[in-house]
């Protein structure tokens, strides 16, 4: 760490959304100890889920420094796409992981454009993406029908503050996508304070 403030300032304080996660990547080095793969459950069941149905690519948005585009690959062969809004974390992740493809670049605009891949996947932004929340889904279903859409997400137990208008739980956040639902995931512990999620649907076309 290079700055002794909460890294979790930088992304949601007080219930509000703050979003200034280049200043985060540049203040520290393991934001989400990424390193360490938090919330395995769920990724680990995104990464099955691409081996089941036969993804061969896949779009990550919300790469951060490149640790699940990198595991993605070691288990499935795929080279994936691991997209940021942050430029420090992206040449942070082309720094850990030359081998694998990492640009800059934000939902929205790549989601208006053509994506040459098979799978879309929101790693654990869906809090982030809000305000476009709508728009975002006009556009999967615009753009990039018959593709897979791949969402991993976190939710926290008694103390989520922000975003609870839209959904506290994985079937409020189903319950709002448009898309053939085929597999989902909750994984949890009487210790743990969070919930790891995932759920792939089939974006119709």
């Amino acid at each position: 760490m290079k700055d002794t403030k909460d890294y979790h300032d930088f992304v949601i304080k007080d219930g509000s959304f703050i979003g200034r996660f280049e200043e985060m990547y540049q203040c520290f080095d393991d934001p989400w100890e990424q390193s360490s793969q938090p919330n395995r459950a769920s990724r680990w069941w995104s990464i099955q889920c691409m081996q089941r149905f036969g993804i061969r690519s896949v779009v990550e948005f919300g790469c951060g420094l490149g640790y699940y585009s990198d595991w993605i690959h070691r288990e499935t062969g795929i080279v994936p796409l691991g997209v940021d809004i942050s430029p420090s974390a992206v040449e942070k992740a082309r720094q850990n992981f030359p081998h694998l493809r990492f640009e800059v670049g934000e939902v929205m605009s790549m989601l208006e454009g053509p994506i040459e891949a098979e799978a879309i996947l929101f790693a654990e932004l869906g809090w982030y993406i809000l305000d476009d929340f709508a728009r975002i889904l006009e556009l999967l279903r615009e753009r990039h029908a018959g593709k897979y859409f791949i969402n991993n997400l976190v939710f926290y137990k008694g103390s989520q503050r922000y975003g609870t208008e839209w959904f506290t739980d994985l079937d409020g956040y189903i319950a709002r996508i448009p898309f053939e639902l085929l597999g989902r995931l909750e994984a949890t512990t009487a210790l743990d304070s969070t919930i790891d999620t995932s759920c792939i649907f089939r974006i119709p076309g």
